[in-house]
């Protein structure tokens, strides 16, 4: 299990999947010999700092780099990669880690979105908006 395992989780792991392959590799106790790199989803320094609670090793930051290099050169990826480190620090802090190592699983909520409660409120009040117009066909 444990090389199949292996062979599996080296891939690049995109951020919405990042709970499930930890869950697996600590099933197997194979959390700490793994390496896993998250690879998608990381827009903000609050993305970075979820990654790293639910164990990632490290994380790829593509999109926003080529948007930086693309629309502004070298000081477009030099600014985005101080927001980046502006908004992680700024989180540590609120979540009271004075380092990387103090960050936790237990500071991140993870549960899915289809398991929050329904919106009864848009259901129960406002009226879905009619056409004025319907064209027979």
């Amino acid at each position: 299990a444990r090389e199949y395992a292996k062979q599996w989780y080296q891939r690049r792991v995109h951020g919405d999947a990042l709970v499930e392959v930890m869950a697996a590799l600590r099933s197997i106790g194979a959390e700490k010999k793994i390496e896993v790199y998250v690879d998608g989803g990381i827009r903000r320094g609050r993305d970075i700092f979820k990654a790293l609670a639910l164990g990632a090793t490290a994380i790829g930051i593509g999109r926003p780099s080529l948007w930086s290099l693309a629309s502004y050169g070298q000081a477009g990826v030099e600014k985005m990669t101080d927001l980046f480190k502006g908004e992680f620090i700024k989180v540590m802090r609120n979540m009271g880690s004075r380092n990387i190592s103090e960050i936790v699983p237990e500071m991140c909520i993870h549960k899915s979105v289809s398991m929050l409660p329904h919106e009864n409120l848009q259901d129960s009040i406002y009226e879905p908006l009619q056409p004025a117009f319907r064209p027979k066909l």
